[in-house]
């Protein structure tokens, strides 16, 4: 296997880690790795606060499990395979119940951006059904409610977001929390970014992006030992 591949698949464990220290996932969440010809996604065990990129399942587009532990295969596998199908520009899927994106917004829609990190994730969408992504059919379904965007609120079920990479995808899920969460804090008194106030802040999202990476690596690594706040 190819160095880069080598490394695409640590991402892939160690944003899992990461969002476990984050307490974003528990027993239920996941990540994927866009393949050539299929996909690795982490399994339902060991729990993702554990996993290793050798645990990792290779799934096909058919969600056939291709290599590693059939039994381990998520039901939601079809959620990344309809995304994947749907997105040539996707490479990488994150899927976690971080609390604040979670909760389903009162008007159907995700909350304004009211604090800066908030605008890394971009366009939001939202998914209206509360069952399990268990099939083809209700990943098209998801697929097609994401569109364009780089993240999805499911309705009683969670977030998930998008990238060329793991490390974009995992950023945009951090990106997504800090902005749900900063819409809680607000409440009844919000206020949200003008166009020109995301204009000017959106041109520091790169640097900022690559700092965020830069600490989830270091909370999903085994140096780690404390706080994730």
């Amino acid at each position: 296997m190819a160095a880069g591949a080598c490394d695409a698949r640590e991402d892939v464990a160690t944003a899992a880690r990461a969002f476990s220290r984050l307490r974003y996932v528990h027993s239920f969440g996941h990540v994927s790795l866009r393949l050539e010809n299929s996909l690795v996604i982490t399994p339902t065990r060991p729990p993702l606060a554990a996993v290793r990129s050798g645990d990792l399942i290779e799934v096909d587009s058919d969600g056939k499990v291709v290599s590693g532990d059939l039994s381990a295969r998520p039901i939601e596998v079809f959620l990344h395979i309809g995304v994947y199908r749907a997105r040539a520009d996707v490479g990488a899927i994150c899927r976690t119940h971080a609390p604040h994106a979670s909760i389903w917004p009162a008007n159907g829609q995700a909350p304004a951006i009211q604090h800066g990190f908030g605008g890394i994730v971009g366009a939001v969408a939202t998914y209206d059904s509360c069952d399990l992504i268990h099939s083809p059919e209700t990943g098209a379904r998801a697929a097609a409610s994401l569109g364009a965007a780089n993240g999805l609120m499911l309705r009683g079920n969670g977030a998930l977001t998008v990238g060329r990479t793991v490390a974009e995808a995992a950023v945009r899920m951090w990106s997504l929390e800090e902005r749900c969460a900063q819409a809680w804090r607000q409440g009844n008194h919000p206020a949200p970014f003008t166009q020109e106030d995301l204009a000017a802040r959106a041109r520091w999202y790169p640097a900022e992006a690559e700092r965020t990476w830069t600490w989830m690596k270091y909370l999903g690594s085994s140096d780690f030992d404390g706080d994730a706040s």
